[in-house]
C-alpha cells in the first residue's frame, strides 16, 4: 500500500495548504533584513491573531514578570522574531487540518505542541548554533504531522487499521504497526509531505523523518532529532501524549541524559515550564 499511499500525497495538488498569514511570515523571517516593523505591518491587518499574540507576550510563560505589553509592536519586541512565529504556527497549522473522525485531534495538538516546547527548551540548554535553536519549536510541534496525513489520505484504512491492531493494547510502537501494515510509517510520509507542500525548512523536515531513530550512538553531537526524539518521551513520560499510544514504553534514555549532563532535576523544571506553556494556550485557544 506504500505505492499508493505515496502516489496520493504527490499528486493531490489541493492537499492541506500552510495558511497564508504563515507563508507571509516564513517569507519575512528569511530575509536577513527582516526587522520589527516588517512583522508588524503584516499582523496588524489580522486583529484576531494580533490579539491572540499580545495575550501570549502576556502569558506567564513569556512574560517573566515584565510590566505588559500594550500593543502588538510591544509584544512582538517582547517575544521577538521567531516566537512570534511560533505562536502563528501553533495557532495556525492546526487549521489545515479538518477535523478527525478517528481520534481526538485536541489531544493530538496539545501533544505536538508539548513537543514544541519542551524541544525549544532542551535546544537553548543544548544547542549554540542558530538555525537548529530557530527550528526547535516548529520541528517539536510537527513532528508527528504524519498521523494526520495518513488520516487524510486514506481514512478508512486507516481507522480500520486502528481498530483491527488495536493499538492501545499493542506492544510495539504506532511507528512500527504502520510500517507492517502499509509500508511507510508517519515519520517518513511527514517528513515527505512537508517537503512536498508546506516546504519548511530543509532541517524540520530531516528531524520530522528521524523523530523516532535511535540517534544517540551517533559519533556527532547532539541533534535537533535527538532533542525532539527525547522531548517526545518526556511528554509521553508525564502524561502529554497523543491519543494513539500503544503499550510501547520509551523514557528518555540514560545515554542521553550522560552525553547532556542534564539532569533529572532540571527535565522537571523543562516539564512544568511546559505545563505553564500549555496552559496559555489552552486558554487562549480552545476557548
Amino acid at each position: 500500500m506504500r505505492n499508493e499511499i505515496v502516489n496520493s500525497l504527490q499528486q493531490k495538488g489541493e492537499l492541506l495548504p500552510v495558511p497564508e498569514v504563515i507563508l507571509a511570515l516564513q517569507k519575512l523571517t528569511n530575509d536577513p533584513n527582516c526587522n520589527v516593523d516588517d512583522i508588524h505591518r503584516l499582523l496588524k491587518a489580522d486583529l484576531v491573531l494580533s490579539g491572540k499574540i499580545i495575550t501570549m507576550s502576556n502569558s506567564s510563560y513569556y512574560a517573566g514578570g515584565r510590566e505588559k505589553a500594550d500593543n502588538l509592536q510591544e509584544a512582538i519586541v517582547r517575544l521577538g522574531v521567531y516566537a512570534v512565529l511560533d505562536i502563528c504556527y501553533a495557532a495556525e497549522l492546526p487549521k489545515a487540518f479538518e477535523k478527525s473522525q478517528t481520534f481526538d485531534q485536541a489531544q493530538f495538538w496539545k501533544h505536538s505542541l508539548a513537543t514544541g516546547y519542551l524541544s525549544s527548551l532542551l535546544a537553548n540548554k543544548l544547542i549554540d548554533e542558530q538555525k537548529p535553536l530557530d527550528a526547535s519549536f516548529l520541528s517539536g510541534l510537527v513532528h508527528d504531522v504524519g498521523i494526520l496525513v495518513l488520516d487524510y489520505l486514506i481514512p478508512e484504512e486507516y481507522n480500520k487499521f486502528l481498530r483491527v491492531k488495536d493499538i492501545s493494547s499493542s506492544e510495539q510502537p504506532i511507528e512500527m504497526l504502520e510500517r507492517e501494515v502499509f509500508g511507510i510509517d508517519h515519520q517518513e510520509l511527514g517528513g515527505m509531505f512537508l517537503q512536498k507542500w508546506w516546504q519548511l525548512p530543509s532541517l524540520v523536515i530531516e528531524t520530522v523523518t528521524d523523530h523516532h531513530r535511535n540517534l544517540i550512538n551517533d559519533s556527532n553531537g547532539i541533534t535537533l532529532a535527538h532533542i525532539v526524539n527525547a522531548a517526545n518521551k518526556l511528554a509521553n513520560e508525564h502524561g502529554i501524549s497523543h491519543p494513539l499510544m500503544t503499550q510501547y514504553k520509551e523514557e528518555v534514555s540514560e545515554e542521553f541524559l550522560l552525553k547532556t549532563g542534564i539532569e533529572n532535576s532540571e527535565l522537571a523544571l523543562f516539564v512544568d515550564k511546559t505545563k505553564i506553556g500549555l496552559l496559555a494556550f489552552e486558554n487562549l485557544f480552545d476557548s
